[in-house]
């Protein structure tokens, strides 16, 4: 499951990416679509690292599920 959530934060990762740099590239774009594509780029990019680290906080022993 989360590994699923995963793949696809990192999906939407590499088109916010991908969007990013067609629209730096070009000089029809306003500056406010940079930020707004920037800004959304940035926000997957923070959900892609909490889920790293909520998978990477379950440890070793996580899957036996003590708690």
């Amino acid at each position: 499951m989360l590994n699923a959530l995963i793949a696809d934060a990192q999906a939407r990762l590499d088109q916010a990416r991908r969007e990013l740099k067609s629209a730096v590239l070009d000089f029809d774009v306003s500056d406010d679509r940079l930020l707004e594509l920037r800004a959304s780029a940035r926000r997957v990019y923070d959900e892609l690292g909490a889920l790293d680290r909520k998978k990477l906080k379950r440890g070793i022993f996580g899957f036996l599920k003590f708690w």
